[in-house]
């Protein structure tokens, strides 16, 4: 099934807090459900740092944010981010960071999802598939090493990413409500409509709902375990 609604694709009604982990396309997906939603009254902000996006991705949502350090928003108080997502009618925060690279691995305190969020979404690149497990590639590389068993310098498997979904130390370490797994596809791919076994089965294990397609185009699929 090929939407383009993300919306309705990840389930969202009003009132909902959605925290954005992850790596490879968090970003992206936010301000696609930002734009999508532009009729309701939405709030964009983050519980880590978050690059300040252009004016006109901003355009008619509430940004709410701390301050700036090298030209990223920090993080409100806590407080004043609780009262924020209640007076909105959809609330969209990022709450992870990679330093833009496509995996990571995480800290124990990461990602910093707040206990009122209703639906975490864990965005996972399928693209990273195949890439070698270097520091250029992945964010933390050492404790994605240990959390997933990969060896510095062999390619990324199906089997580390599916480690990175299910380890109690991986992605949704962290997640407060439903859990949705997006696997960020490119274009080049997002045809092959195929997720790798070992993370379809890994995600149905935990209970976490699943779906797939490439961001960017606009393509979202469902992923049936």
């Amino acid at each position: 099934m090929s939407v383009v609604d993300y919306t309705n694709a990840l389930g969202l009604v009003s009132g909902d807090v959605v925290a954005m982990i992850g790596s490879g396309g968090k970003t992206s997906l936010l301000f696609r459900l930002a734009a999508e939603n532009r009729d309701r009254r939405v709030l964009v902000s983050t519980t880590t740092k978050m690059l300040r996006p252009e004016p006109e991705r901003t355009a008619g949502l509430t940004l709410l944010y701390g301050g700036e350090v090298d030209g990223k928003m920090t993080a409100p108080p806590i407080d004043q981010l609780r009262a924020a997502c209640a007076a909105h009618e959809l609330a969209l925060l990022e709450c992870d960071g990679s330093k833009g690279l496509p995996l990571k691995g995480w800290a124990a305190y990461e990602p910093v999802v707040p206990d009122f969020v209703t639906v975490t979404v864990g965005v996972l690149p399928l693209w990273a598939l195949g890439q070698p497990v270097v520091p250029e590639t992945i964010h933390r590389m050492e404790l994605f090493c240990a959390l997933t068993g990969a060896i510095p310098g062999e390619p990324v498997t199906a089997a580390h990413l599916a480690a990175v979904v299910e380890k109690p130390a991986g992605l949704f370490q962290k997640a407060q409500g439903r859990r949705v797994l997006f696997l960020n596809q490119r274009a080049s791919e997002a045809g092959r409509d195929s997720v790798p076994y070992e993370i379809v089965e890994a995600a149905k294990r935990q209970g976490i709902a699943m779906l797939s397609g490439d961001i960017h185009r606009g393509i979202v699929r469902e992923v049936r375990a």
